[in-house]
């Protein structure tokens, strides 16, 4: 039987643009052993001919004169991530083979990256390891204008990688630096501010903090909703009264003085998820008692209503700032009806409509 190993270790190293010395480097094995694998006067050992298939993206099969094994970028990636989270000592080797297979893929050198910045927090040589991070999330941020299929990868992501890695470099100005520049969204205001709190610029760290409150308050909103109509689809009834509770607990510190504020609108909509949960558990008393408390709220902000973000406490502002929900204009009552709505329960449409005469 013909063997075609020699001849395709030569083959696909020079498809994957690889010299002898750089095929060597990777296999830790001297420039001759390649020589002579390539020549046919020596042959690698069981646990080298793995290793060499894999990093071929090829079957053993394959090395020997057989079929392709499908290895692509997004499973190679993944299987890094994997290891990264793992902690695996060998991991950073993978990594700098995936990187001589794949060094124009932004999914490949994003996880060498993470990878190395996730392992130089464990080890004495921690420079070592930060500078090779900062490098590759250079290298990601360039290749990213020739696109990535990865959704989890973006500008914003790549940046913040990069700006954490400077910062645990000990450049706190470069860092602060980076995370302004690529601020889109605000999507870095709470790490800013945490930064420059820490180097004791209390006021301008005030503001990216207050900006950053009010972005989380929307998203936490955002969470706690979707938690509530999870719980209540799968009849966890008592989870979601529990997270109900906890979100008006949440909201209440947030309130400044006792005059409408934009938190009697979200703790209206809170609410109407409380009262259903207690519906469900065979509670219609206390849902009523619940929903006659949205109402009164409503009334209360209705009759004075407040979006602006400058009256939640714990936000130090100067200009307006208008905070804003999914009912657009409506009022803090019709809003109570739309969620209820949403909720398809008749009982309780019928308990809000005996209340909202």
């Amino acid at each position: 039987m013909k063997n075609d190993l020699a001849q395709n270790i030569r083959v696909f190293r020079k498809e994957k643009g690889l010299t002898q010395e750089q095929l060597a480097e990777v296999f830790d094995v001297t420039v001759g052993a390649i020589h002579k694998w390539e020549a046919g006067l020596s042959t690698p050992d069981v646990s080298v001919l793995m290793e060499l298939a894999d990093f071929f993206d090829i079957s053993m099969d394959t090395l020997l004169g057989f079929d392709l094994r499908d290895n692509r970028v997004k499973e190679l990636a993944k299987r890094l991530r994997n290891m990264t989270d793992r902690m695996e000592k060998d991991g950073l080797q993978e990594a700098e083979k995936a990187l001589l297979k794949y060094p124009h893929s932004i999914e490949v050198v994003h996880e060498a990256a993470y990878m190395y910045q996730a392992f130089a927090s464990t080890i004495a040589d921690k420079e070592k390891y930060f500078k090779r991070a900062k490098e590759l999330y250079e290298l990601a941020i360039r290749l990213l204008p020739s696109g990535c299929s990865d959704p989890w990868i973006n500008d914003t992501v790549l940046y913040g990688g990069l700006a954490s890695t400077i910062l645990a470099m000990g450049d706190v100005e470069e860092a602060v630096k980076i995370l302004k520049a690529h601020n889109a969204g605000g999507a870095f205001n709470a790490t800013i501010g945490n930064i420059l709190a820490g180097q004791k610029d209390t006021k301008e760290a005030d503001v990216f903090l207050s900006y950053g409150l009010i972005i989380q308050l929307g998203r936490y909103m955002n969470l706690v909703v979707g938690k509530v109509l999870f719980y209540l689809n799968t009849k966890q009834y008592q989870e979601a009264k529990d997270v109900t509770l906890w979100a008006i607990d949440t909201l209440s510190h947030l309130r400044k003085e006792d005059k409408p504020c934009y938190i009697d609108k979200l703790e209206c909509i809170a609410l109407c998820g409380l009262a259903m949960a207690e519906l469900k558990m065979k509670k219609k008393a206390e849902a009523k008692k619940i929903l006659q408390k949205a109402k009164e709220k409503a009334d209360f902000f209705d009759s004075a209503p407040d979006y602006n973000g400058q009256s939640l406490r714990f936000v130090s502002i100067t200009e307006k700032c208008e905070l804003y929900d999914m009912s657009g204009d409506k009022t803090a009552k019709e809003s109570i009806g739309d969620v209820i709505s949403q909720l398809e329960d008749t009982e309780l449409q019928s308990i809000w409509k005996s209340i909202n005469k």
